[in-house]
Formats: structure tokens, C-alpha cells, sequence
């Protein structure tokens, strides 16, 4: 029986596969509660905003083909996966996770579940005595917000500008027809959607769910349109046809 189970993560444009699953996959999300002590009423908690997520796998880049192994793309030495995750976290770029889960059947499930943004903040590999090629391996990843600033607009409140104060205001934004396409939109999605716009896999498929649109490509892409959850964890690319706006504000 084929694995039914894939972790996937790409970086600047490229796919890969874990090619040995861990036997276990934690993600630790904790939140920074504060704790009070009130006159008659004794310890009370006051709610924060989740931490960021953790993520760690611990597992092994095998030094030659094994059973059961994710060989979609070909076997790949662990020297691939060593410079990918070193590359990630020297470079301090963000990798995108995505977890694909297969009932043995075929049938996916947990399908919200489309993994986040994560930056590499540990990779420590090893080899064993008697497991030679073999390399050992932990790898701790915390999810990754973005958080570039809004671009905003200056503009003199003076003809020339001269010692006059500066007044911040923002570009309004273009007037567009109901049920337009666009980055930045809600819709709601129905079909497939592929880890690239050319529509190669993992891929989930969306059933009335509601998304945010990141990107949107050139027509000649096969699936020119980049989806985001609701809570803007990166989805895939679809067609258009499958997307229905839902908002146009």
C-alpha cells in the first residue's frame, strides 16, 4: 500500500516531500494567558492572543531508496534535503508547509487543515554508527506572519510645501464592478486547488469554502489564482470559474 500520508514544504517556487514520515507530527500552539490576583475574587486569568505555532519533526534522510518511501520526483540524497532546510534558514526566508492527509482508501480528510507560513529556527542532523548514508535529523519550525507596513501617501497641506505640516492619507481604492475578480477579495471556492498554477500536486479540493484571494497570474496559466483560508494560511491555486466573490469592499 502507497504512503497516503505527504508533508510537503516549498521555498522560492520549489516543491519537496519529506521523503520518510515522522512517526509523530506535534504542533504546539500555547497562549500567553496573564495571571492576576483580585481583591475577593483570588486568581484570575486575563485572555491574550495565541502564541505563534510550533512545529517539530523529528525523522531521517535515508542514503538510498527504501519501501514506502515519497519518490514522486525521484530519489534525492539527504544532501538535497540538508542544503534545503540550511538554504531556508541561512537565508531567512519563509517555507510554506502543507500536510496532505489520505484516508487508505483515497479519500482526504482534515482538508481546512491547508499548514502555514514557517520559518527553519532549529535543524540539527546526525550520523549513526552502522547506518551508513543515513542522516538523523531535528527540525523545529515557528509559524511566520507577515509583517510589512501599509504603504501610505504624503501630501503638503502647503502650495510649495514650505515648513507646512505633511498630512498621511491613503490612496482610495478603484471603484470596481459587482462580482469582479481581484487580489485581495473574499469569494467562496468549489473544485480542486494544486500547489502551483500549473496545477502539479498536493492539491485539496474545496467544497462552498469560503477564501481570500492572494494572487492572480496571467491567463494562460492553467490555475492563475492563488486562495488563502480565512485565516490566511496559504490553499493553492485554482481557476477562476471556481472562485464567487462575496465581497467587493
Amino acid at each position: 500500500m502507497s504512503n497516503q500520508f505527504e508533508i510537503c514544504f516549498r521555498l522560492d517556487g520549489q516543491l519537496i516531500r519529506l521523503p520518510v514520515n515522522p512517526a509523530k507530527l506535534p504542533v504546539a500552539h500555547p497562549t500567553s494567558n496573564d495571571k492576576y490576583n483580585v481583591l475577593g475574587l483570588g486568581e484570575i486569568m486575563v485572555p491574550r492572543l495565541p502564541d505563534l505555532r510550533t512545529l517539530r519533526i523529528s525523522s531521517f534522510f535515508p542514503g538510498r531508496p527504501l519501501p514506502g518511501m515519497q519518490e514522486q520526483s525521484g530519489f534525492l540524497p539527504p544532501e538535497f534535503y540538508i542544503n534545503f532546510f540550511s538554504r531556508a534558514q541561512e537565508q531567512k526566508k519563509p517555507l510554506a508547509y502543507t500536510p496532505v492527509r489520505y484516508y487508505e482508501n483515497g479519500e482526504p480528510f482534515m482538508t481546512g487543515d491547508s499548514g502555514f507560513d514557517v520559518l527553519v529556527t532549529a535543524f540539527d542532523f546526525e550520523e549513526r554508527g552502522g547506518e551508513t548514508g543515513d542522516f538523523y535529523y531535528d527540525l523545529t519550525l515557528t509559524e511566520y506572519r507577515d509583517y510589512a507596513p501599509q504603504q501610505l501617501q504624503l501630501q503638503s497641506s502647503g502650495d510649495k510645501g514650505g515648513g507646512q505640516p505633511v498630512q498621511v492619507t491613503a490612496e482610495k481604492a478603484r471603484s470596481l464592478p459587482d462580482g469582479q475578480l481581484y487580489a485581495g477579495c473574499s469569494a467562496v471556492a468549489n473544485g480542486n486547488y494544486y500547489f502551483t498554477s500549473a496545477g502539479d500536486e498536493p492539491h485539496g479540493v474545496a467544497s462552498n469554502k469560503r477564501v481570500q484571494v492572494q494572487r492572480i497570474l496571467a491567463a494562460d496559466k492553467a490555475y492563475p489564482v492563488h486562495i488563502l483560508s480565512e485565516s490566511g494560511g496559504a490553499l493553492g491555486w485554482v481557476k477562476k470559474e471556481a472562485l464567487q466573490v462575496v465581497s467587493s469592499t
